[in-house]
């Protein structure tokens, strides 16, 4: 942080109203992330689940026990595999009370808010890198799910 004085910032008051609603659409890009994923392997599960079914109805017994479902099976575990590790990537972050506490406190009312509004800046740029990893997530699992539904599909036709 820098030492700036209040004739060098004069709107760290309008800046400041911002803090929350950061932190707010921080948190918000998380869940939607996360929500995305846990669609994505209920998709992957329900039509993994279904495809033995699909079989039977078409009638081929030997789709079961081909390179291309058992591919399927393979890119299906991956999309798991993937969507369970986006998920427990890291949350959002935040700014620690009992950092504020230990050393900020002292602080005048101006110099603590626009040292908030400067945490809250850098959490942004983590939490944005965060969810970008999340959405690569999520982009892998979508294309491996678009594989395991290929595979599957030639595997039953042929």
């Amino acid at each position: 942080m820098n030492d700036k004085t209040e004739n060098e910032y004069p709107s760290v008051e309008l800046a400041y109203d911002f803090v929350k609603s950061s932190y707010d659409v921080m948190t918000s890009r998380f869940d939607s992330a996360n929500t995305r994923m846990q669609t994505l392997l209920t998709w992957a599960i329900g039509v993994t689940a279904a495809i033995p079914f699909f079989n039977k109805i078409v009638g081929n017994a030997n789709t079961l026990l081909s390179i291309w479902f058992i591919s399927a099976l393979l890119a299906f575990v991956a999309v798991v595999i993937v969507g369970v590790i986006g998920q427990r990537m890291k949350g959002v972050s935040l700014i620690d009370p009992k950092i504020l506490y230990e050393k900020y406190l002292h602080y005048s009312q101006w110099e603590f808010k626009k040292n908030l509004i400067f945490w809250a800046g850098d959490s942004f740029n983590t939490n944005r890198k965060a969810i970008e990893a999340k959405s690569r997530c999520i982009d892998i699992m979508t294309i491996l799910f678009g594989l395991e539904i290929a595979l599957a599909f030639i595997a039953i036709i042929l």
